[in-house]
């Protein structure tokens, strides 16, 4: 007999979590899924279809309707937006600093996380620039070093990348995989790219118009670490042309 490895316990559950806004809007049909601790899992669907509202309840952000949200309390969870949401008048390394220093962190443990973030993302050199002096891909990687530097055991991420160039988009998603694969935590990224989606991630969920609900969910075959080759190979392509059917499956 063949021994088999048993799956990995789950870190968090969601258990029939649905939104519906004050409005009426009902934004989340009952929503199940399990993730297991390190996974990366990308969320994905046509606009409006409830990811960012489902990441935002994941986040702690929003509360659902119904539902429950299981998630050890000891796990930190850090959320990147899609606008790196920086301060203007606070140089780098004090942009890096600012979530910690609202934790109440000490002065001194506060200096080390940050600039260990920073070069983490690799803006080590341009701590005493303004967020007017960085191009639009490096403001994003000061707002993922905000996030690190809260050493979170959960990072959630909503659409980050989206208003970037496709050459800096693909460089970010190198470097996030890097991070990820050094700092080994959790993460539920959402995204309009199914390519994306794809190249970062164990899973893929599909899901429907608002009501947002899961209708597939794409395991990911290739191995980590992942090349940017990968994204040229035609096993990519044809999972590629895979979830896009889908998509336009649960779109009609």
């Amino acid at each position: 007999m063949t021994d088999q490895k048993a799956p990995p316990a789950a870190l968090l559950h969601l258990r029939a979590v649905a939104k519906t806004f004050p409005n009426g809007t009902e934004a989340l049909a009952p929503v199940d899924l399990a993730m297991a601790g390190g996974e990366f899992v990308s969320l994905l669907g046509p606009s409006g279809c409830g990811k960012s509202t489902l990441l935002r309840i994941i986040a702690g952000l929003t509360e659902p309707s119904s539902g429950t949200v299981e998630l050890p309390d000891e796990h930190r969870r850090a959320f990147v937006f899609q606008d790196p949401t920086l301060l203007p008048w606070r140089t780098v390394d004090r942009n890096a600093r600012l979530l910690l220093e609202l934790e109440g962190v000490p002065k001194a443990e506060r200096l080390e996380r940050a600039s260990a973030a920073l070069k983490m993302v690799g803006l080590a050199g341009f701590e005493k620039s303004y967020p007017r002096n960085l191009s639009g891909g490096m403001r994003m990687r000061l707002s993922l070093a905000r996030a690190l530097a809260l050493r979170p055991k959960f990072f959630l991420m909503d659409e980050p990348f989206s208003a970037l160039d496709e050459i800096t988009r693909e460089s970010l998603q190198d470097e996030l995989l890097r991070i990820w694969g050094s700092e080994g935590f959790t993460s539920v990224f959402v995204t309009h790219n199914l390519y994306e989606a794809i190249y970062l991630s164990h899973r893929v969920v599909v899901m429907s118009p608002r009501p947002g609900r899961i209708e597939r969910i794409f395991e990911i075959p290739f191995e980590y670490p992942r090349s940017p080759e990968l994204r040229s190979t035609p096993e990519f392509s044809a999972l590629g042309a895979e979830v896009a059917a889908c998509l336009r499956e649960v779109s009609r």
